[in-house]
């Protein structure tokens, strides 16, 4: 899908989007290093790892082991959960303002773009005699 096309469909249809986060990532890196919102991201997320690092030392140190594990790896894995959406979230920011970016991401399959024709309609978008017929 051309990026004209793509601009055009995010903003009128339902799109479905398949990011390679861990190539996102590294893509994000090699050519938008520069860029201050991946400057920003990239010391705001390593700023809480660094926040979560010692609360959990300090975890550790007053607590028993299991309790404080029990906190620590839920937490740790609710952090990587959220990283991993926001690295897709500014990756996808970047595929829709910069026409190179999206070629190159298209290209090395880091970013996968489809139409999704077969989401349900809303039931507001249903009108009174199709939902009797449809209960």
């Amino acid at each position: 899908m051309p990026h004209k096309m793509f601009v055009l469909a995010y903003q009128n249809c339902p799109l479905g989007y398949l990011i390679a986060i861990p190539k996102a990532v590294y893509m994000l890196l090699n050519h938008k290093f520069r860029d201050s919102r991946v400057q920003y991201f990239l010391v705001q997320w390593m700023g809480a790892l660094l926040v979560m690092l010692g609360v959990g030392m300090c975890g550790f140190t007053l607590m028993p082991t299991l309790i404080a594990a029990s906190v620590f790896v839920p937490a740790v894995c609710l952090f990587t959960f959220l990283v991993w959406f926001a690295a897709g979230d500014i990756f996808l920011k970047f595929a829709l303002e910069d026409e190179g970016f999206y070629n190159l991401a298209t290209a090395s399959r880091t970013l996968s773009v489809f139409a999704d024709f077969d989401r349900l309609p809303a039931p507001e978008d249903l009108s009174y005699e199709e939902l009797k017929h449809a209960a």
